[in-house]
């Protein structure tokens, strides 16, 4: 019985110690968070702000998103950001937050079903173009503008080159959902003919 009691003590003062210790420390951990104020990524933990809505036609110099995604935005070797994966959960909730919808897929499949609002650039036909006219295309998006970029789903690999090649171009926030528009329209979530 007395050392039931001891290891309860032991236990009392290092639960107390170590909420003291988180208490006092600048980057302690919160033990109550506030409802909602992040959404979560489970794969990656990324944190995205609530309330947080995306301009993708603001081409300002102003960034108000840098860090939307709570990843790092280091360049890489080739002096840009790469895209990263993301889930279906964390796409809807881009697309909540006016993020700009790129599908990869031809013209006619785009045509027959896509996001909603998602605007359509072919990839087969944008790797064809010049630097020049591929900056064309995109002058018009915000370049720290969040961008999810999309095509069938399964095993199609449009969207990761399509992504590559925005971020080329020196966007910073660019996303690849590889779920695509099979898995979306399986969720019912928004879509236009």
């Amino acid at each position: 019985m007395k050392t039931v009691k001891q290891i309860l003590i032991i236990i009392i003062i290092s639960v107390l110690f170590g909420l003291t210790a988180n208490a006092i420390n600048p980057k302690g951990v919160p033990l109550i968070l506030e409802k909602n104020i992040y959404a979560l990524d489970t794969t990656k933990q990324k944190k995205v702000k609530d309330g947080f809505i995306n301009d993708p036609y603001d081409t300002s110099t102003k960034k108000v998103n840098s860090n939307m995604l709570g990843s790092e935005t280091k360049k890489n070797k080739q002096g840009f950001i790469d895209p990263e994966n993301i889930t279906l959960e964390l796409a809807k909730n881009l697309f909540d937050r006016n993020a700009l919808f790129v599908d990869a897929r031809k013209k006619e499949e785009f045509d027959s079903v896509h996001v909603k609002n998602a605007i359509n650039i072919p990839y087969e036909e944008f790797r064809e173009k010049s630097l020049n006219d591929k900056m064309e295309v995109m002058k018009k998006y915000n370049k720290e503008g969040i961008i999810v970029v999309y095509c069938k789903g399964d095993k199609c690999e449009v969207s990761i080159d399509m992504a590559y090649e925005i971020a080329k171009l020196g966007f910073s926030s660019v996303n690849i959902y590889r779920g695509g528009i099979k898995e979306w329209k399986e969720k019912g979530f928004p879509t236009q003919p």
